[in-house]
């Protein structure tokens, strides 16, 4: 796998003995994935979103069967596009000086903005889990180093965006 393609795709899981990914675990990848193609391609995330829904998901790709959570994609890609403005505020908030937003490799800056998305907008997921989903798919492309950075960015903006959601005992 190489870092920072998000073609590679996750670990395999049948190659770990894990159970195969979750629905919702292949919508988050999905739409990284559409993300990184549309500033790539400088095309609309709803442009690419469109092209994944007719040629990627429900297919096998690289082994794994896209069998993504369509709805809950679509709901992330428009939560980014609708409110990516807000969303690079949010994570650029949570960022170093160092390091801001257009510093970063492009798949790592679209990790970030659906996991700022879904702590911002999807608050029916408790943020535990989008933090623990969106760092994993981070390490799935990245050096352990990169996945830390990754949730610590989460974990600001969840502290901010969802004050009292992370405090006391891990679920």
């Amino acid at each position: 796998m190489t870092p920072g393609d998000p073609e590679s795709g996750p670990r395999e899981a049948e190659d770990a003995g894990e159970a195969p990914p979750s629905r919702r675990r292949l919508a988050r990848l999905a739409a990284l994935q559409a993300l990184y193609q549309a500033e790539m391609n400088r095309e609309t995330a709803e442009a690419v979103s469109d092209q994944f829904r007719r040629h990627r998901l429900g297919k096998n790709l690289e082994g794994i069967r896209l069998d993504a959570d369509r709805r809950f994609f679509d709901l992330l890609i428009r939560s980014v596009a609708e409110h990516r403005r807000d969303i690079d505020s949010a994570v650029s908030a949570a960022l170093s000086r160092d390091n801001g937003l257009g510093r970063l490799e492009p798949v790592l800056r679209a990790a970030l903005r659906l996991g700022a998305a879904e702590l911002l907008y999807r608050t029916e997921v408790p943020p535990r889990v989008a933090i623990r989903e969106y760092t994993d798919l981070v390490g799935d492309f990245f050096d352990e180093p990169q996945a830390r950075f990754a949730t610590a960015v989460f974990d600001r903006i969840a502290r901010s965006a969802r004050p009292g959601e992370l405090d006391g005992p891990a679920a």
